[in-house]
């Protein structure tokens, strides 16, 4: 009797307690091919992302004005057919910006192409950097300088941003 309750007790230890989940493999890249991420999700998840639902990734794809946008610095900026120094409204034409020192934070969607920091789904672009925004609404301002480069500040929204940090 107590061989059987020996053997039941170590069986007990031995066998798991429940059946394990198979997992998957995924790998996330980038645009540029560049691997993001690699993590283990169930079977479940992975049935999820082939019907299209990303949100199992922590991706999260929004479209339209989606890239909520502050930032400020010191350099050049080059809005076509425009001569204001303030404006806030909606703005089809690109912006071309170019700091020499300055800093951009988004909140990025589906649309954008990034070369800087990334936590989670904001961009972080410190010091030297340039950018294109697309479909901008919200508020511009520029201060100009006579001995050193205007600083500008943009604080809004826009349908495509596109940003390259040169020191990262």
């Amino acid at each position: 009797m107590k061989k059987i309750i020996a053997v039941l007790i170590i069986s007990m230890f031995l066998v798991p307690t429940s059946l394990a989940k198979n997992s998957v493999d995924v790998e996330i890249f980038n645009a540029l091919n560049e691997k993001v991420k690699e993590m283990k999700i169930s079977y479940e998840d992975a049935e999820k992302i082939e019907k299209g639902d990303l949100s199992v990734l922590g991706i999260k794809h929004d479209f339209g004005f989606s890239n909520y946008i502050v930032s400020v610095g010191g350099g050049k900026v080059f809005i076509p057919f425009s001569r204001e120094r303030c404006f806030f409204r909606l703005l089809l034409r690109p912006i071309l910006f170019q700091y020499t020192k300055g800093i951009t934070i988004t909140k990025f969607g589906a649309n954008y192409l990034w070369k800087g920091k990334s936590i989670d789904d904001y961009g972080l672009m410190l010091g030297n950097q340039l950018g294109m925004m697309l479909g901008f609404i919200g508020l511009h301002i520029k201060i100009a300088w006579k001995l050193r480069e205007d600083t500008h500040i943009f604080v809004g929204s826009s349908i495509l941003f596109v940003g390259y940090d040169r020191l990262g």
